[in-house]
């Protein structure tokens, strides 16, 4: 019996198929995430919805071999974003992703949409959560015609593999789109319609394990939950006492609680199982490293040294060769995109003397830049969980693929590093939480014991 786990991420979208009784993955597939839209404006991030829903039917025919023994399905995808609806479940809109800028516009009253919205309802709210594009289409009188409902790309795409016309949303889903209250896990709808916005377009919430419906040929569908969540589940072999460092084109720290905490600089987001992530997330991590690359490419280029080559096997391997040495690295502020609080915040660059203006030592400081921010974050947990953790997980191949950045974590954080065994973390979360929801384990422990255990190669 196998179970498939989608992860619909910004950049790229993966499908694995695992064996339900020892987690040995049996397919993988994955595709790059090609619906984006041009942008008609400098702060617009968009992708096409019905163009994700083909790429996951690609994966899903690419997987064909094995999908006749598959019993569930479970989605993880993007968090914050949001598209829109018709009666029909049709998308009319195209998903405004987590990176759109449209919230830090400005108001005739000098504050951004983002602010004066976190002012009306007393939410700490940022640019790219989906009810602050809500509010702003609210405000500009730009609602979606034909839009009946908004939802997250995940849901969407269980739609239409279901053939299901009205989304729901899981609150690990919910609580990323915002005016979503801690600990009784629900929509704000009071502030919602304070604020000026119709709370008929908010999805019906559902928690834990709930099946949006059937595939035409009998598979279970679940609604589709965080890529944090999915990607904790994934990444580690226990809750208790794990920090997960995940690193793509963002970073995030995450550790789970099992009570409700709240602490500042943290979001704490609620887990499929009743618990809570406190998480620390910086818009930092690949894409900082990705700007470097870019840099070092624009440089050559505009010597006459012309190649097409990527230059990131070459950075990992300087970095570690510069590890090796006693020059310091220079000191490197890699807020370059801004933070959530403070989006307008800049990159720095500190500490440049003649023994360390070296691409060796800027690479690493940027390795420092990325980790440090993280840093700051679990520096802000409370003390309690702080004091329990026994072991570093680390995902995502921003720091999977660069054995420096690896040393680095271990040193800083003082623990034990340890890989998943699953590359793709977010997907197989994904299909451990189909497991827990097609009723195949009673909870995610047993799944997770079960699931975790295997030492295959593809793992």
């Amino acid at each position: 019996m196998y179970l498939a786990g989608i992860d619909i991420g910004t950049t790229s979208i993966c499908l694995i198929v695992a064996n339900a009784e020892d987690g040995r993955v049996i397919r993988m597939a994955s595709t790059k995430n090609d619906a984006a839209l041009p942008s008609k404006e400098f702060w617009e991030r968009t992708q096409q919805a019905d163009r994700i829903v083909q790429l996951v039917q690609s994966l899903i025919e690419e997987c064909q071999d094995d999908w006749d023994a598959v019993r569930a399905i479970g989605i993880s995808c993007q968090m914050h974003g949001v598209l829109y609806v018709s009666k029909e479940g049709k998308a009319v809109s195209p998903l405004v992703t987590w990176q759109d800028g449209r919230g830090e516009l400005l108001l005739e009253s000098g504050r951004s949409y983002a602010t004066e919205l976190s002012e009306l309802t007393g939410f700490d709210l940022h640019t790219g959560y989906g009810l602050v594009t809500h509010y702003y289409l609210t405000k500009q009188g730009n609602l979606p015609s034909g839009g009946v409902k908004l939802c997250t790309i995940g849901d969407y795409v269980a739609m239409q593999l279901c053939d299901e016309k009205t989304p729901r949303i899981d609150s690990s889903n919910a609580a990323s789109i915002g005016l979503f209250t801690l600990p009784n896990r629900q929509f704000d709808k009071d502030q919602l319609i304070a604020a000026g916005m119709d709370a008929e377009f908010l999805p019906e919430l559902v928690h834990h394990t709930a099946i949006a419906g059937d595939t035409a040929d009998g598979k279970k569908v679940l609604w589709a939950i965080g890529d944090n969540q999915a990607s904790f589940l994934g990444a580690v072999s226990s809750f208790q006492g794990t920090l997960l460092v995940n690193i793509g084109t963002g970073s995030q720290v995450s550790v789970y609680s099992s009570a409700y905490f709240e602490s500042p600089h943290l979001e704490t987001r609620p887990f499929m199982d009743g618990g809570y992530l406190l998480v620390g997330a910086s818009l930092s991590g690949g894409k900082s490293y990705e700007l470097l690359e870019q840099f070092f490419r624009e440089v050559c280029r505009t010597f006459g040294l012309l190649d097409d080559r990527s230059f990131y096997e070459t950075m990992n391997r300087l970095a570690e060769e510069a590890l090796i040495e006693s020059v310091p690295a220079l000191k490197v502020g890699t807020q370059f995109y801004g933070t959530r609080e403070h989006p307008y915040k800049t990159g720095s660059i500190e500490g440049i003397r003649p023994n360390n203006f070296h691409p060796q030592q800027l690479i690493v400081g940027f390795l420092h830049g990325i980790l440090d921010e993280l840093d700051g974050f679990t520096k802000c947990l409370p003390a309690e969980l702080h004091e329990q953790l026994t072991r570093l997980a680390v995902s995502g191949n921003g720091i999977r693929k660069n054995r420096a950045m690896q040393q680095l974590a271990s040193i800083k954080w003082q623990l034990p590093l340890m890989f998943p065994r699953v590359k793709e973390e977010a997907a197989f979360g994904a299909a451990v939480h189909a497991a827990v929801g097609s009723g195949l384990y009673s909870d995610y422990a047993e799944a997770l014991q079960r699931m975790q255990k295997s030492d295959s190669d593809d793992r």
